[in-house]
């Protein structure tokens, strides 16, 4: 069936069947022609704390005595003094910061695997869904959401999944890839349905993605382009990109979200950093004191959902780290950009002395030298001691970079620690997830 054909049976369902949906869409294309997106974004934020402050018993407590729990936020010093929402205190108040104003058929749970911290669950607000943020960044890349797409999972979908997915997106085809248990007759199979397919967007986990790329590359198969290659779950190596890059023949998008708030920022085809999302997430960068730093200064990331009122996420300390950049992008688009996470789990390499080695420093000190690794992983011991765990793409490579990476990692830590490496078949998974420090 041609994509006339798609695009009329989308446009059926979205504005006859779920009208809602197409409005909001609308609304989302609308808010980045607004004359003050800061502004849009202020007001949300305004409006999501009087609700928070009204309807969920947990804020209530949080903010009780505080001037703006009966004034309101006036301004954004205002808006400074709010006390961030630990990652603590969700895990332990889950049943209270719901809203006390939402039936169970407006909201859905969610729950992060707990590979980089505590273990927690939130409720994501269907009234605003997320895939409307993301049909709105697919666009950028001129992918259209009744067109053919492709997905590298982990697991694979159940009958009811699948029953579901070829019914509800009729007549547009999805095909998938799950990475557990996976051999080479599975891939290829996945392969010849992607050629003949042929899907405008690939998207998957970074590792995942990475080792499909590996795959094609080391077997000489070729897939048909895509329009783009989005990937999410894991900081992203440059090496990486460049390598998906020449085995999918299409340029890679990296994106930022998480469990919380799934869709927080993504890249435009300019790929000079990520675009946040600012009509529907308000991304701070702040110091130890809860307060702004400037731009191109990393600081610990403080989120708040400005769509969810089922279950309000209010400066929310994900334990994450980044940066505001000075530049506005040459895409004309008024979304303020941030540097690509490099810093994405709250593990850190320790020292003896009490030095902190961040992920954004490890990921920063070790690129120019993966392309000869499928995968990394530093395991830190009670000892303070460093195993780097490698899993080289071909035998006898990189025995000369894993050397050069332990050199850095020492020289990095003031020859504190002791550094070793090894050579591994597998690197070690935490809620199938794959860490880049483990701290044992």
């Amino acid at each position: 069936m041609g994509k006339s054909f798609s695009r009329a049976v989308f446009s059926f369902k979205t504005k006859v069947l779920k009208p809602n949906i197409n409005k909001l869409y609308q609304n989302a294309e609308a808010a980045l022609q607004v004359a003050d997106i800061s502004e849009l974004n202020f007001k949300k934020r305004q409006n999501l704390l009087e609700h928070a402050c009204m309807h969920s018993h947990f804020y209530k407590e949080k903010y009780a005595g505080l001037p703006f729990t009966e004034e309101g936020i006036k301004s954004e010093e205002d808006f400074f003094e709010i006390p961030p929402l630990t990652r603590a205190e969700l895990q332990a108040n889950f049943k209270t910061i719901k809203a006390d104003n939402v039936g169970w058929l407006q909201y859905r749970k969610a729950s992060t695997s707990g590979s980089t911290g505590l273990p927690i669950s939130v409720l994501h607000d269907r009234r605003y869904p997320a895939m409307l943020i993301r049909w709105r960044i697919q666009s950028w890349w001129g992918v259209q959401p009744w067109e053919n797409q492709a997905f590298v999972y982990r697991f694979e979908r159940s009958f009811s999944e699948r029953l579901k997915n070829k019914t509800l997106l009729w007549p547009t085809k999805r095909i998938f890839l799950a990475a557990a248990d996976l051999n080479s007759e599975k891939i290829n199979k996945f392969v010849r349905d992607f050629n003949r397919l042929k899907p405008t967007l690939l998207q998957g986990f970074v590792d995942i993605m990475f080792e499909f790329a590996l795959y094609l590359l080391d077997n000489n198969i070729k897939i048909h382009p895509p329009k783009m290659v989005w990937v999410t779950s894991a900081p992203l190596f440059q090496e990486q990109r460049e390598l998906m890059e020449k085995a999918f023949g299409a340029p890679v998008c990296d994106q930022y979200g998480n469990t919380e708030i799934l869709v927080i920022a993504a890249e435009c085809p300019e790929q000079k950093g990520l675009h946040v999302m600012h009509d529907t997430a308000h991304v701070e960068f702040v110091d130890e004191n809860n307060r702004p730093v400037p731009p191109n200064t990393t600081g610990k990331i403080l989120l708040t959902d400005l769509t969810n009122f089922a279950f309000p996420l209010i400066r929310y300390e994900i334990g994450d780290r980044g940066r505001y950049m000075e530049n506005s992008c040459s895409c004309g688009r008024p979304l303020p950009l941030m540097e690509n996470i490099k810093g994405r789990q709250t593990v850190n390499i320790k020292t003896p002395s009490g030095l902190l080695i961040r992920g954004e420093h490890l990921m920063a000190m070790f690129d120019g030298y993966m392309k000869v690794f499928r995968e990394i992983q530093l395991c830190q011991e009670a000892d303070f001691s460093v195993c780097i765990d490698y899993v080289p793409r071909s035998d006898n490579q990189g025995t000369k970079e894993i050397e050069k990476m332990a050199q850095l990692l020492r020289q990095r830590a003031r020859s504190e620690i002791v550094v070793t490496y090894k050579e591994v078949h597998k690197i070690q998974r935490v809620n199938q997830k794959t860490p880049l420090i483990i701290n044992r």
